[in-house]
């Protein structure tokens, strides 16, 4: 059977997706060759886990309920739009975290934690708080786009509650990728 492209992530209401689809299609103006995540993709990747041997993703899926078992619900919000490396030379196209930051960074951790228990490697690089709108295919050749970045760096995508973390499939497509919730760990409820 073959090993399924996997991924923890936070997904994100349709009200925020749909604004994030909305700040692309100004982004898109600037006439540079970037691969835009589609409205219904877009996500907070928590971590990675690459290709997946299918009869262990039952114990990946009950691994991340163990870590996030008892961790509170919170409320993140998104704004500000930016690039890495850097806006003047950009090569990934992001969103930002402005609420909610220090709770996702310790659930990540918390997923990092977990999957390394069941041998999966630790990311190498730190962990970097972002929705990614969008890849360029030509770094180098970002036409307008580092103005409109800039003219968009304050722009807010709304607030949501953050009530669960998904173990998501990703099949790849030449039209694009096709995401699928295969795991649902839900946080302990609290009033807001």
């Amino acid at each position: 059977m073959d090993k399924v492209r996997t991924f923890i992530a936070i997904l994100l209401p349709a009200a925020v997706r749909r604004r994030l689809a909305e700040i692309e299609g100004q982004l898109k103006t600037s006439g540079a060759d970037v691969k835009w995540v589609a409205e219904e993709n877009l996500h907070i990747t928590l971590k990675f886990l690459g290709c997946v041997e299918p009869d262990r993703l039952g114990e990946v899926i009950k691994a991340i309920g163990s870590a996030v078992e008892g961790v509170n619900s919170f409320d993140a919000a998104l704004s500000g739009i930016g690039a890495f490396p850097k806006v003047s030379r950009p090569s990934v196209v992001w969103a930002g975290v402005t609420i909610g930051c220090e709770e996702l960074k310790a659930l990540a951790e918390r997923v990092e934690d977990a999957m390394e228990r069941i041998g999966f490697a630790r990311e190498a690089r730190i962990f970097s708080l972002h929705v990614t709108l969008g890849r360029l295919r030509l770094p180098g050749k970002p036409d307008r786009l580092p103005e409109i970045i800039e003219r968009l760096h304050a722009e807010e995508a709304g607030t949501f509650r953050v009530e669960s973390v998904a173990v998501m499939r990703s099949d790849l497509r030449p039209t694009g990728p096709i995401y699928t919730e295969i795991g649902n760990c839900k946080l302990k409820s609290i009033p807001q």
